[in-house]
């Protein structure tokens, strides 16, 4: 496999002044080779955790990756605000979703870098990323390419609402947007 160049995001402001962020590249994403753990990391450091105020005041990104080495990473509709999945990345997986400007996830099930869309098109451009207080959790404001983000064919991952009772009860609220068996064959990843 190709080794993905090194190339630090540089985070900019939209023209028309909207809060939102992007990140611009020396060249389009799409036409980076897909990312591999075996590819060398990247030049983007992460700062230490010397104490709480480093975390809680100093501008300093210093993310804190569970027992297993993984952060939560709630991607949003940079539009909307709609939530479109949860997923988890790894210290790799963070730093080239930094580099690439769009969301590369760590899959537990199989153990390996998970380039969001590399199989079905429907990548997610990252606008921003925010972290809460204790810089443990992650939120992605996504630009989502494609019909959707859910490997079920719907937008979300997000797409039934619970009503309590006993039981309680899913109620569907999203249709899907694609035919999972056409995207991804007839195994859903």
């Amino acid at each position: 496999m190709q080794r993905i160049p090194r190339r630090a995001a540089i985070k900019t402001v939209y023209p028309d002044h909207s809060p939102i962020s992007a990140f611009r590249f020396a060249r389009p994403p799409s036409s980076l080779p897909p990312v591999s753990e075996q590819d060398s990391p990247t030049a983007i450091t992460f700062a230490s955790r010397e104490d709480q105020a480093s975390v809680d005041e100093a501008s300093n990104f210093c993310p804190k990756f569970n027992a297993d080495g993984l952060i939560p990473a709630l991607a949003l509709d940079e539009e909307s605000r709609e939530p479109l999945m949860m997923a988890w990345m790894n210290e790799e997986a963070l730093r080239r979703t930094l580099e690439l400007g769009e969301a590369v996830y760590f899959s537990r099930s199989r153990q390996e870098l998970w380039h969001k869309g590399a199989t079905s098109g429907h990548t997610q451009k990252v606008l921003e990323i925010r972290t809460d207080c204790d810089q443990d959790a992650l939120i992605l404001y996504v630009r989502q390419q494609g019909a959707g983000a859910c490997h079920t064919g719907r937008r979300s991952c997000f797409y039934r609402t619970v009503t309590p009772g006993d039981p309680s009860a899913l109620n569907f609220v999203q249709e899907r947007a694609f035919d999972p068996d056409k995207v991804y064959g007839t195994q859903a990843p």
